[in-house]
């Protein structure tokens, strides 16, 4: 459900005429459904507590929203009312998140090509983690935080090599994709993490891409996330925390019905 419908030939919007709207603030204007967003929020919400999925301190588990989807405040608002994090890119969109009234510790930073100004802003403002995509990055972060007096909070990208998305142009848990590390690489960094003054390893992390509607390549992706915790734990390591991207496709007009979060 989408509350956008077509009464007598007009365009309505929760019951309120797209035409009436042009007309009262004039166009070009973006019309957004927020019952849609609550709608949608709240179903992947029930089904991930139905299935037992916790959060930090056996809460609700984090469902954080993708700031590069969309970055309208009003938007980014109605989700952080409900309970909503937020995952960003840059310190342009943790700005965004924080102006929104999305608490620090529900913002992930994600990301290719972080600055040390952007790392030193993340730490500063408190977010929940930062999602390192490799040993440099990794490395950047210890020294941030060092210079700070404190420890950066991390979660270890990894890249589980499973093709999945709507395009290949949305793809991104692929081997030749650039973001995150091998397996091979995970366990290593993660120890050397472990190890590190300037660093907190909390969890592991994969995005496999977006527009996502079948359920075999999440599947195999997160089965192989889990081993990667298990050997980890194995190892005497604490993960706390199973960071799993990858956007569930949206049921676009004219197009198969993509799985429900159920």
């Amino acid at each position: 459900m989408n509350h956008f419908e077509l009464k007598g030939g007009e365009l309505f919007c929760e019951g309120v005429a797209l035409a009436d709207i042009a007309q009262a603030v004039g166009t070009p204007v973006y019309v957004y459904s927020s019952a849609t967003f609550e709608r949608h929020y709240t179903v992947l919400r029930d089904a991930l507590v139905a299935e037992g999925v916790k959060g930090d301190n056996g809460g609700d588990p984090l469902i954080a929203f993708a700031v590069k989807a969309n970055s309208n405040l009003a938007v980014l608002k109605t989700l952080a009312r409900l309970g909503a994090g937020a995952d960003t890119v840059s310190e342009g969109e943790i700005r965004r998140a924080l102006a929104a009234g999305v608490p620090p510790e529900k913002i992930v930073f994600s990301g290719v090509g972080k600055t040390a100004e952007e790392l030193a802003f993340a730490l500063k403002a408190g977010v929940a983690e930062i999602n390192v995509e490799s040993e440099p990055e990794m490395r950047l972060a210890s020294q941030v935080a060092q210079s700070l007096g404190t420890r950066a909070t991390i979660a270890i990208r990894v890249n589980p090599d499973v093709s999945a998305g709507g395009h290949a142009k949305i793809a991104t848990g692929k081997e030749d994709n650039k973001f995150g590390v091998s397996f091979s690489e995970a366990e290593r960094l993660y120890a050397n993490a472990s190890n590190d003054a300037g660093l907190k390893p909390v969890g592991v992390t994969c995005h496999i891409g977006s527009q996502i509607t079948d359920l075999a390549p999440m599947a195999a992706a997160f089965t192989k996330m889990r081993g990667l915790v298990e050997r980890l734990r194995g190892e005497g390591l604490s993960v706390q925390r199973l960071d799993l991207g990858g956007g569930l496709g949206v049921p676009y007009f004219n197009q198969p019905t993509p799985p429900s979060p159920a």
